[in-house]
């Protein structure tokens, strides 16, 4: 025999009580009032002079909730912290106080292009080595202004073709591993 034609078993209890739940057969009983609650209805029934006077509480005394810290760290701290000190920094002077300049010694010199140092004051030049190894490349980042001037100063000091500056980064890509000459080239002019 086909199975869909087979019959089917009983249902089970839980989905018949589901749908017996509502019976047509039962008369329906109006929602009762819901009782009212016995201390509201003591509270309305109560005389005017309820509670006596023995029975009254006393207020309580008033407790300050300020804070019970100083106005004044207890401890000094050699480090920063998120609150401001408690000492009033002194205000700026219209004036500012003359800035004395570097010796000669320890400025750049006045070139077009500027190479910033990084984070940790290391020159920004690094090794890079591509196609599974066998393309070694220099690498000069975060140089500002005429990026080609560096660039053709570079291929006369190495004597190399290759070095070409990236459109889009700004970093100048150089052929081979030549760091340790490129950083002795910006140490010497006082980058």
């Amino acid at each position: 025999m086909l199975p869909f034609l087979r019959p089917l078993g009983p249902p089970r209890p839980a989905t018949l009580a589901r749908f017996l739940r509502f019976s047509t057969t039962s008369q329906c009983h109006e929602a009762a009032a819901p009782a009212e609650d016995r201390n509201l209805r003591a509270s309305r029934t109560a005389e005017e002079s309820y509670p006596p006077s023995n029975m009254r509480s006393n207020p309580r005394p008033k407790i300050s909730k300020a804070s019970r810290r100083t106005a004044h760290p207890t401890k000094l701290r050699h480090y920063p912290t998120r609150r401001p000190s408690h000492h009033q920094p002194e205000p700026p002077t219209l004036i500012p106080k003359p800035v004395e300049a570097l010796p000669a010694e320890q400025c750049a010199p006045n070139l077009p292009y500027f190479v910033t140092r990084s984070a940790n004051h290391e020159l920004p030049v690094y090794t890079l080595r591509k196609r599974g190894g066998n393309l070694l490349m220099t690498r000069i980042k975060k140089v500002d202004g005429d990026r080609f001037v560096l660039r053709d100063e570079l291929k006369q000091v190495l004597k190399k073709k290759e070095v070409v500056v990236n459109g889009i980064t700004g970093h100048i890509m150089i052929k081979g591993h030549v760091k340790p000459l490129v950083e002795k080239y910006l140490k010497e002019r006082l980058f």
